[in-house]
């Protein structure tokens, strides 16, 4: 299959294509939200802390037994012998004991595991804003893609008339095919930008369909609607940003944790309790005796207590450190901002100055050549030329509206805009 042929059969695949069905970034992010395995981790890390939460007032298994109490080895001793004056020796026991672990320490434990998956959820929302931004990145590419696609079948278009007029003039003796071969190579350049360009969409489509966990093949179109955001005029304070970011809101849920762990770490030196039960059927004609013993904990003895004491201590020094990153993070987010508003701002300026200025101008100066060249006044190496420098212009523009709608999707990012 020559090169020309593989063209039409890609461009007749891409023409029925747009029959496909049309996903709207939104909707892609709904389908993120839904089935992306890695959110999908986090959910069965958190219903796993929530669980683990419901067991942590649970006390300790109560304990029973059962034996042989101040029994004589000799069984002949065992029976009650009233010529020897003696009721018997020994007893069978029957034991129960239960420990009962102070409440205070109860739920300081169940607040401590509540609070891991407090943490959980903020890291599984800081996950879902780095998914959703690569979806945003992928899926604007492939509009722009697009654009880029349009104005190269434009650019086809427009060499296609060049090289019939041609043609038909160096029929007539009234061109050079030197010319008409420049016009061709040009073709086939454009066809070959399209090749690639149409591979590069497909490979988007890959991106996005795995970010949606579907069969990476499933064929697609997506919204081109572009709209342009004014963020640099935007006011991000600190409160905006603490506000949004889930990973700032990690690092403060990870500072909750590790008082929630202080405060179980504090409640270790609070007493547990506990009562021991002791039935004993004593042989013989011995009566039946029972042993009732109530048990505290001393936590606070002095070679018990270093331990937490030491935990509670290190512990200080962890959230001091947690409450330095806190800072240190708002600092470095606004000062990410802030660069990005200047980016955006500068951005625009480019753009307008190509809608305005540049655009117009190369168009104007092609159209004029074209006309010069259609009156038999001009050469066609100079339409070609001006047509050459329009495209690139063109493309430049849709590169330059590509960096400032990846901008947006960093400021998006920043702020977790969905």
């Amino acid at each position: 299959m020559n090169l020309r042929r593989k063209i039409s059969v890609i461009a007749l695949l891409f023409s029925l294509g747009l029959d496909a069905q049309v996903l709207t970034l939104d909707s892609i992010l709904l389908i993120i939200e839904k089935q992306q395995p890695d959110l999908q981790v986090y959910n069965a890390k958190i219903n796993a802390l929530n669980a683990y939460a419901e067991g942590a007032r649970a006390l300790d298994a109560p304990q029973v037994g059962g034996g042989f109490f101040m029994t004589p080895y000799n069984p002949m001793l065992w029976k009650a012998d009233p010529s020897m004056y003696s009721n018997g020796m020994g007893s069978f026991m029957i034991s129960a004991q239960q420990m009962i672990t102070n409440p205070r320490k109860l739920s300081a434990n169940e607040d401590y595991m509540k609070s891991m998956s407090g943490m959980e959820t903020e890291m599984k929302n800081t996950m879902r804003n780095d998914i959703f931004s690569m979806a945003k990145m992928s899926y604007y590419e492939c509009v722009l893609l697009k654009r880029k696609l349009s104005i190269l079948q434009q650019s086809d278009e427009l060499l296609a008339y060049l090289i019939k007029s041609t043609e038909l003039r160096y029929t007539y003796g009234m061109d050079k095919m030197n010319a008409y071969y420049k016009a061709k190579g040009m073709q086939g350049d454009i066809e070959n930008m399209k090749l690639m360009m149409e591979q590069e969409i497909q490979q988007k489509r890959i991106e996005l369909n795995t970010l949606m966990d579907r069969d990476k093949n499933f064929l697609f179109e997506v919204d081109t609607t572009l709209i342009i955001k004014s963020y640099e005029n935007t006011v991000a304070d600190s409160s905006l940003i603490t506000a949004s970011r889930s990973d700032f809101k990690a690092i403060v849920k990870n500072e909750n944790v590790l008082r929630s762990k202080q405060s179980y770490e504090q409640s270790k030196g609070l007493p547990d309790f506990g009562v021991k039960y002791d039935h004993m059927i004593g042989f013989g004609s011995q009566p039946q005796l029972y042993s009732l013993m109530f048990m505290v904990s001393v936590p606070v003895a002095p070679w018990s207590s270093k331990m937490y004491q030491a935990n509670v201590s290190g512990l200080n020094y962890e959230i001091e450190s947690l409450k330095n990153q806190q800072e240190s993070f708002v600092n470095t987010v606004s000062g990410n901002l802030e660069n990005l508003k200047v980016k955006i701002g500068s951005k625009k300026q480019q753009l307008a100055l190509f809608e305005k200025i540049i655009l117009p101008s190369m168009k104007k100066n092609y159209e004029t050549t074209l006309l010069a060249y259609e009156q038999n006044t001009e050469e066609l190496f100079m339409v070609l030329d001006a047509w050459q420098s329009l495209k690139l212009m063109q493309l430049n523009y849709v590169d330059q509206l590509q960096e400032l709608i990846l901008l947006q999707v960093e400021y998006e990012k920043q702020l977790e805009i969905k």
